[in-house]
């Protein structure tokens, strides 16, 4: 249902969600390591130091999901983040937003659903109704909040929906704990004026490289590469790019 979003429980494996959980809170501490007890909410952005969150944006059913709605096989990656909140996290419950405005340069196209890019969004560790759950909201209801759904799940489940749905984040009530949230989009290749952020910026970052270096050529296009055959590749280009994405194999470029 495209006016809609979509709430899966146990979307993960738990194998998935055990590693997911871990690599976040060894980046992001859980409450009960938090040193400034001040701090209501912290991020962590991509490409991230635990490889298991970069090869996780490579889930084959997100990917899979994103290509048949958005229409096409070329998908780029949008720029995701890992997000904590602590006790004392004040959210905006009664003021839902969309994310297109910080999403693209275009406002929302009503009748071309493609522009609104696809956000998948996971949660790691439970989520309970005094841990800021997320608020969701179908695209006819608007902002009406009282038609909002809280998301309410057990840990590794996923929400997903489009930059155009409307949606908010809650109050931390509890006194102890925190609330992880995992979460990237996808958006069509052709559509250059999308995306919160881009990574062009970040080929000398050790993690990218490192990431970048062990992937496919196939899986390398999500992340704005080239594709195999393309005139920028010569023995010159891959040489340098073997050097820069240490992993990367020349041979596959030159079939």
């Amino acid at each position: 249902e495209r006016d809609s979003y979509i709430i899966i429980h146990n979307f993960l494996s738990e194998t998935e969600r055990s590693e997911i959980a871990a690599a976040i809170r060894r980046i992001l501490p859980p409450w009960s390591d938090l040193e400034d007890k001040t701090k209501t909410s912290d991020a962590t952005y991509f490409p991230y130091e635990e490889q298991c969150l970069n090869r996780a944006i490579l889930n084959r059913e997100c990917i899979r999901f994103s290509q048949k709605w958005l229409g096409t096989k070329k998908i780029h990656y949008r720029p995701g983040l890992a997000l904590v909140r602590y006790p004392g996290f004040k959210g905006y419950s009664n003021k839902p937003h969309i994310d297109n405005g910080n999403n693209s340069l275009l406002p929302p196209n009503e009748l071309d659903q493609n522009h609104g890019q696809l956000n998948f969004w996971f949660y790691p560790e439970d989520v309970a109704e005094d841990q800021a759950p997320t608020y969701l909201l179908k695209k006819s209801d608007g902002q009406n909040m009282e038609r909002a759904k809280k998301f309410v799940a057990p840990g590794g489940s996923l929400a997903i929906f489009t930059n155009y749905n409307w949606h908010s984040a809650g109050d931390y009530l509890r006194d102890d704990g925190q609330r992880y949230v995992w979460k990237f989009a996808y958006g069509r290749a052709d559509h250059p004026w999308e995306g919160v952020l881009h990574y062009t910026n970040v080929g000398q970052n050790s993690h990218f490289r490192h990431f970048i270096g062990l992937l496919t050529p196939k899986e390398r296009e999500f992340f704005r590469f080239p594709p195999v055959g393309h005139p920028y590749y010569t023995l010159q280009t891959l040489e340098a790019l073997s050097k820069q994405y240490p992993g990367w194999d020349k041979k596959e470029y030159l079939k």
